[in-house]
């Protein structure tokens, strides 16, 4: 009953933090924080029955109210998604302390998810924050431990795990791997250790391999042969953005690394068995 509770109230929490990060991901770089939300078609402002995280969405059937323009996809998948990840911290065993600590890292891997989504450039801000967070949030733990069993190794997990995205950017010269990705490994090395955090890099080139095969190439294929059906003037530019095809080059690397971070994370906090990790 009370785990129940406890999922309601953290859920309902992450609505509410949900809602903030999508107008820190439309905002940044463009206005303040601060003001009153807008439409971004029509630039009328929003009434607080309007910004009720999802239920609004759903009740205008993501719709400006006033002009009728399409409001974006993004606003109610940000937000349930960071219920959904608040409520399972909610109900995780972690002391609370830990559960606002893991609340604040989980913020700030939605916010970098959906911006290098948006605009494929992951803010080093952001990046820096998480990883200071998941120090913070590994170094109870370490100093428990001792120097040569806790400190040591949470001082090295982080580069250690950003050292092959380093080198793949390095070697690339950016062209396989963003210098993004590597700066967000280094707080997935201190968020989850040397083993799990390299598993959870791996994980994420196997699920960007399959979004980019199963997903995207037959995608491009598609609508290539439409276009040429078509006839369309856009047949020579699309070949162009066709053309020497990598996963970087059509979807960010960011969004993969963070769903490979969350499924060996949420594993480790719910004590579920990892496939692969003895081997690492």
């Amino acid at each position: 009953m009370f785990a129940i509770f406890y999922a309601l109230v953290y859920g309902l929490f992450g609505l509410v933090i949900g809602s903030f990060l999508n107008v820190v991901i439309i905002r940044r770089g463009a206005r303040t924080l601060g003001g009153r939300s807008g439409c971004l078609s029509c630039g009328a402002r929003l009434a607080w029955y309007d910004l009720i995280p999802v239920l609004s969405w759903l009740a205008l059937r993501g719709r400006c109210r006033t002009c009728n323009a399409s409001i974006s996809l993004q606003y109610p998948l940000v937000e349930a998604s960071t219920a959904m990840l608040f409520a399972l911290i909610g109900l995780s065993p972690l002391p609370i302390a830990m559960q606002a600590v893991s609340l604040a890292i989980i913020a700030f891997l939605v916010l970098i998810t959906v911006y290098d989504l948006r605009h494929t450039i992951i803010p080093d801000e952001w990046s820096y924050s998480f990883a200071l967070l998941a120090f913070a949030a590994g170094l109870p733990f370490a100093l428990q431990q001792g120097l040569e069993s806790g400190l040591v190794p949470l001082l090295i997990a982080g580069p250690l795990c950003a050292l092959p995205l380093f080198a793949l950017w390095l070697v690339s010269r950016g062209r396989w791997m963003g210098l993004g990705d590597a700066k967000l490994s280094l707080g997935i090395g201190f968020l989850l250790g040397i083993g799990p955090g390299l598993l959870a890099i791996f994980f994420a080139f196997l699920i960007g391999a399959f979004v980019s095969v199963f997903v995207l190439l037959p995608y491009s294929y598609l609508r290539y042969l439409l276009l040429q059906m078509q006839g369309s003037k856009r047949i020579t530019r699309f070949r162009l953005t066709t053309k020497g095809f990598t996963m970087r080059s059509e979807v960010p690397f960011g969004p993969f690394l963070v769903l490979g971070t969350l499924v060996v994370w949420l594993c480790s906090i719910y004590r579920l068995p990892l496939p692969l990790l003895d081997i690492i």
